[in-house]
């Protein structure tokens, strides 16, 4: 992967983050929708850190998902730079698990 689009990545995984405050807030007043609305961010980052289809695993997902559900434990502020922390540790984590 190259070094240039770590902090793309990174800027990806924060607006995801920001996303999944906004569903699963939606979530915890009664209203449904985080099976309806995904980004498929994921795949756009699969894509920016050339993962090969047999790299892409149900455990890279589920981490990944780990990640947003940890989205609600932050606070929501207007550009999310809050979140900016726990986006990096996301992509430190998936990095690691692809070079594995």
């Amino acid at each position: 992967m190259q070094k240039k689009n770590e902090q793309l990545i990174i800027d990806l995984i924060q607006q995801d983050l920001k996303h999944c405050q906004l569903i699963y807030g939606l979530e915890q007043l009664g209203l449904q929708g985080s099976s309806m609305h995904h980004l498929e961010i994921l795949e756009i980052i699969y894509q920016l850190m050339h993962i090969s289809s047999d790299k892409k695993n149900d455990y890279l997902a589920e981490t990944y998902a780990a990640f947003m559900s940890m989205a609600t434990d932050y606070e929501i502020t207007p550009r999310g730079e809050s979140l900016r922390s726990l986006a990096r540790d996301c992509y430190h984590r998936l990095k690691y698990l692809i070079d594995l």
